[in-house]
C-alpha cells in the first residue's frame, strides 16, 4: 500500500462525511427579474436550473494590507469575509455567473440570500466554489 492508494480508498467515506455536514438547501442556475402575480412585488424567477439540493455555505477570512495615503496615516490590515459554496462530489458543474439562492438553512440569517458563482469548483471530497454576495 502507498499513501496515495490509502487516500484514494478513503475518499468515498470522506465524501459521505462532507455531504453530512451540508445543512443548507440551495437552488443554483440562471434567474430573471419578474413580478409576483399575487403581491405584485418584484421577484427573481428561476429560468435554468443547474442544481437544487444540499450544500454548505461558509465564509472564509482573507487579510489584505491597506495602502495609506498621506504622511499622517498608518497602513492597517483589512479583513474581508469571502463566501464559498460546497456541493456534494459528483454534482453537475456550476459555472461562473450562476446565481445561488439559499432556500433553507439552520442559520436563520441565510435563507433568502443570493450569491453569484465567482470561479471554478475545486476539491476532492466536495466541489467548493467561490461566491460573491448579491443580497
Amino acid at each position: 500500500m502507498t499513501l496515495g492508494s490509502d487516500i484514494e480508498a478513503a475518499l468515498p467515506a470522506l465524501r459521505a462525511e462532507a455531504k453530512s455536514r451540508m445543512k443548507e438547501t440551495v437552488t443554483v442556475g440562471s434567474f430573471t427579474d419578474s413580478t409576483d402575480p399575487d403581491t405584485m412585488q418584484p421577484v427573481r424567477t428561476l429560468v435554468t436550473e443547474r442544481y437544487t439540493g444540499k450544500a454548505r455555505l461558509r465564509y472564509g477570512s482573507l487579510t489584505a494590507a491597506s495602502t495609506a495615503t498621506g504622511s499622517d496615516q498608518i497602513a492597517q490590515p483589512i479583513v474581508v469575509q469571502t463566501p464559498y459554496l460546497s456541493v456534494p462530489w459528483g454534482t453537475p458543474r456550476l459555472f461562473e455567473g450562476d446565481e445561488v439562492r439559499v432556500d433553507d438553512s439552520r442559520n436563520p440569517l441565510l435563507p433568502g440570500r443570493t450569491y453569484q458563482v465567482a470561479g471554478n469548483g475545486v476539491g476532492e471530497t466536495a466541489h467548493r466554489y467561490p461566491l460573491t454576495e448579491l443580497s
